[in-house]
């Protein structure tokens, strides 16, 4: 089991012109840094926020924050509201959505999706994990930069600095839910030890992750470990697998 952090987006209805959005953001982040935005689109796809009816840049500072979408056609048309990084850039992410359907109900809140990253305890190897992470579908022409990374210890200020980082893995371009493998972790996992792992965004002038656009977070205690005989984690998913021998 892990302690989850995810950027969270809430919102409902008001009237037949009016949509109200809260947003929070991860603790110590920076939204002017990150490029943040809340959009609206009409129809049911996630496009660039270049294609949105409306869109509001939100200021550093603000990890938290509530917006009013108006002028709309509630009832009528169908509409989905983003949450997004990289405003403008080719790198540009929605991580969170609300669906605003012509069967929406006034002050009733909107489903939502949140991008998140989690491993199961089953997952954990000696030195090495599978992460899961999940994030919106959106249709957007240019490959994303998503990426995992793994940390020393719980979720602080010094993650936005790459302090304590242990190892990293990058997504498939395009992959926007699924699993990340992180092999040959360095020192590997040490047993009642706590680590962070964190889900990222975007690369920094250098091409290396930057650690300032955090998607999502999950803190979790090494309470057992699996020693994997004979094979790489990649066979984990395989009807072949080895045998499984919890670590001691």
């Amino acid at each position: 089991m892990c302690t989850q952090g995810v950027i969270q987006l809430i919102g409902k209805p008001v009237n037949e012109k009016q949509t109200a959005v809260s947003f929070n953001l991860l603790p110590g982040s920076d939204p002017g840094a990150m490029g943040c935005f809340l959009s609206v689109w009409e129809g049911t796809r996630i496009l660039p926020s270049s294609y949105a009816l409306q869109t509001r840049k939100i200021t550093s500072g603000e990890i938290f924050g509530e917006h009013i979408f108006d002028n709309l056609s509630i009832g009528k048309k169908n509409y989905i509201i983003g949450l997004g990084i990289d405003m403008g850039k080719v790198t540009e992410t929605i991580v969170a959505t609300l669906s605003l359907t012509t069967s929406a109900l006034f002050n009733v809140p909107l489903p939502a999706v949140c991008s998140n990253i989690s491993v199961d305890s089953d997952h954990i190897g000696t030195d090495f994990l599978i992460a899961h992470f999940a994030s919106p579908y959106c249709n957007q022409i240019q490959a994303n930069k998503k990426w995992i990374a793994l940390f020393q210890g719980e979720f602080g200020p010094g993650i936005y600095k790459g302090k304590n980082m242990i190892a990293t893995s990058k997504a498939a371009p395009y992959q926007y839910t699924g699993s990340i493998i992180m092999k040959n972790i360095p020192k590997g996992l040490a047993r009642f030890e706590t680590y962070t792992l964190i889900f990222g965004q975007g690369l920094d002038k250098s091409g290396n992750l930057d650690y300032t656009k955090l998607i999502s977070s999950c803190t979790f205690i090494v309470w057992r470990s699996k020693i994997y005989i004979g094979a790489c984690a990649t066979s984990l998913f395989l009807p072949s697998s080895p045998v499984l021998f919890n670590a001691i």
